[in-house]
Order: C-alpha cells, then sequence, then structure tokens
C-alpha cells in the first residue's frame, strides 16, 4: 500500500507524536508512506522522521502563504502525480481540504480516512457549521476516533446515517521505552531541590486547552516544597511567565520549554498533573502510566476513560480537589504503588504496534 499522510505541521503535539512513532512502523510492515505538511516551523519530529526514512513534504512557503485555494491546489496536485492507494488526513484545516479535493477529484481520489482526536472544537460552538461539517465528513470513506468517548461526541454532533463507517482506534505508545528509562537525578532538573520537595510535571502545549493557568493557582495553594516542571511551547508562554512573576512562584514553577526526553522525567517526577479543560485521549497520561508514575488529571471525556481507574480524577478547575489529590498520592507511598499497579493494567490496550496494525487492517479493507 502506498499511504499519504496529511498534517498542520511537526512541532511537538499529540498528533504530531504518534505520526513519528507509527508512520516508521507502516514501512517496517512492507508498505510505503509518506507525510504531507503544511509548513515546517518549529518541526521536531521532522528530523526524527526523516532519520527513520519517512519521506516528509512541505507546501513551499510561497505556496501556503497564498492562502486555502493555493494550498488546496498544491495538495491535490500532489495526490494526482503520486499514485497513492490512501490519503490520511489530521487536523483542521486538512480534513477540509481533503474533503473539498475529494469532490473535485470524485472517483480518482484515493479512499479517504481522517482521524478525530478531540471531543471539542471551536466549530461546534457554531450552530451554522454543523451543515457544513455534515458534509465535509461524509466525503469520506472511514472516519477514526482515538478513543469511545471522541467518537461518541462527534456521532452526537455529525448525526449521520452512515455510521457504519465511524470506528475507534486507541492511539498507542511504545511502552518499553517508558517502562526501561531511567531516572535523572532530580537536581540535574531542578539544581536546588532538597529530598523533601516534591516534584510535579505538567506535560503539553502552553494553550488554553492545557489550563496551564489554573495549575498556577493549584501551585499557590501546595506548600513551598512543592516543585512543578512545565514541558511544552506555546503561544500563552509570555503570560504564562508573567503570571509566575505575579504570583511569585518563580523558584517553584520551572518552564523547561519542549523535551525529547519526556519518558525520563516522567521516571523522575512524583506525579504527572494534567489539569486540562478537554482532552481527545490524553497520551502523555497512557505515558506516565507505563512509566509508573502516579497521574492526577481533569476528570473530562477522553482522559479519564483512557486513565481508568489508574490515576486520579479532580472535577475541572477544582483547586481544593487537585490540591488534595496531589498531597494523597505524593505523601502515601503505598496508595502510589497501588495506583501503579492498575496503570500496568491499563496500558496493555494503548500499544503503538497495536495501533498501527488496526490502521493497516482498516486500509486494507478499504482497498478489498
Amino acid at each position: 500500500m502506498k499511504i499519504l499522510f496529511v498534517n498542520n505541521g511537526l512541532a511537538g503535539g499529540g498528533v504530531e507524536k504518534l505520526l513519528n512513532d507509527m508512520l516508521p512502523l507502516i514501512n517496517e510492515n512492507g508498505n510505503y508512506c509518506e507525510l504531507l505538511i503544511l509548513f515546517d516551523d518549529d518541526a521536531k519530529y521532522l528530523e526524527s522522521l526523516r532519520n527513520n526514512g519517512v519521506k516528509v513534504q512541505i507546501v513551499p512557503k510561497n505556496i501556503y502563504n497564498k492562502g486555502h485555494f493555493q494550498r488546496i491546489l498544491y495538495i491535490m496536485n500532489y495526490i494526482k502525480n503520486n499514485d497513492f492507494d490512501i490519503v490520511h488526513a489530521n487536523e483542521f484545516p486538512l480534513i477540509y481540504y481533503c474533503s473539498i479535493i475529494k469532490t473535485i477529484l470524485g472517483k480518482k481520489m484515493p479512499k479517504l480516512v481522517m482521524t478525530e482526536h478531540n471531543t471539542d472544537n471551536r466549530r461546534r460552538h457554531i450552530k451554522l457549521s454543523r451543515p457544513l461539517e455534515k458534509l465535509i465528513y461524509r466525503n469520506y470513506d472511514k472516519v477514526t476516533s482515538i478513543s469511545d468517548k471522541v467518537q461518541e461526541v462527534l456521532l452526537d454532533w455529525l448525526r449521520p446515517n452512515d455510521r457504519d463507517k465511524y470506528v475507534v482506534i486507541y492511539n498507542g505508545i511504545a511502552a518499553e521505552n517508558f517502562k526501561n528509562s531511567k531516572p535523572y537525578e532530580r537536581s540535574d532538573l531542578v539544581p536546588e531541590i532538597s529530598e523533601k520537595d516534591k516534584l510535579l510535571c505538567v506535560i503539553g502545549s502552553l494553550t488554553e486547552q492545557k489550563n496551564y493557568f489554573f495549575m498556577l493557582e493549584v501551585m499557590e495553594s501546595l506548600p513551598d516544597n512543592y516543585h512543578v516542571l512545565c514541558l511544552g511551547e506555546g503561544p500563552l508562554k509570555q503570560k504564562i511567565i508573567s503570571k509566575i512573576q505575579q504570583k511569585g512562584l518563580q523558584e517553584r514553577v520551572h518552564l523547561l520549554g519542549f523535551r525529547k526526553d519526556a519518558a525520563r522525567i516522567l521516571k523522575t517526577v512524583d506525579v504527572l498533573v494534567i489539569p486540562s479543560l478537554w482532552e481527545g485521549f490524553g497520551l502523555i497520561a497512557v505515558e506516565a502510566l507505563a512509566s509508573q508514575t502516579p497521574v492526577v488529571v481533569s476528570n473530562v471525556p477522553g482522559l479519564a476513560e483512557v486513565v481508568g481507574d489508574a490515576g486520579i480524577k479532580c472535577s475541572v478547575n477544582n483547586v481544593d480537589e487537585f490540591t488534595r489529590a496531589i498531597k494523597k498520592v505524593t505523601n502515601d507511598n503505598e496508595y502510589a504503588r497501588q495506583l501503579a499497579k492498575l496503570g500496568e493494567k491499563q496500558i496493555n490496550k494503548y500499544d503503538v504496534r497495536k495501533m498501527t496494525k488496526d490502521y493497516l487492517k482498516l486500509y486494507k479493507q478499504l482497498l478489498e
């Protein structure tokens, strides 16, 4: 099979991490895949993919800067000229672009697949967008969702007649990489940290969804011996830095930026905190469970499903609940061990090789 994946870019988000892990495995299985991206700004996985033998095509900047029509035309011609069997779209606006291209190409379009990654987006808060979205999604031969809740919410939004083309394929990780990672010395990450200090971690883009400002409120309510590592980049960085300074948390909140050593960091910290406002899946939660690191998360659809009984779920934006949960898991070693055992069972269904196998099976069914 010859498969083209299309994605916005290759920054440090969950979608990009999945592509980085899955695409080399597809090629290992005797198939051929490429990745086409709209832009290479902050493309943290570009080198990794190319080093693993995956061709990455970037829309030329002079085309990208001309707007939607020229981008669609470029992608359409790329598809026409390369004889792909499958085109697999991720993220807005590419799911729109590919649907429009299918309308133009008709039967000349390869089989078209997309993945829904989240339980919410801005489009679903605009009533008039529902008819448009129904038309867009109708052009896809298969629509996959990364969790049961993501599919449930999507079907409720679209109310499609062709429900049989909507399927769930769970995200996956290379669990062994996290199980076997070597922890850092804590002082390597926070030089001034003492043995009595507790070390938390938040991983995710510095965006509204990840709820970093709320996490700063939680840090205010925790004792002074609690530190938090924040891994990620994003548009809210300067505002977050300003808020840290306003609250006087400079000594306890440590912005580390994007890191490729998350596996080692997860092995080092006492707990991973995910205070997100919404999550379709929560890949980093699975990575923490594989690392035997306790997780405290927002009780939101998708994320709550993935964590199951292996983590502590708190009401969204509830400072008291998050504070109590963090204190409990960092001060009760037996409780933390119990969560780790539950985590080992929970991660079994979230394996990147299983995920890859499920996608390949889906593609083959479409071609048959």
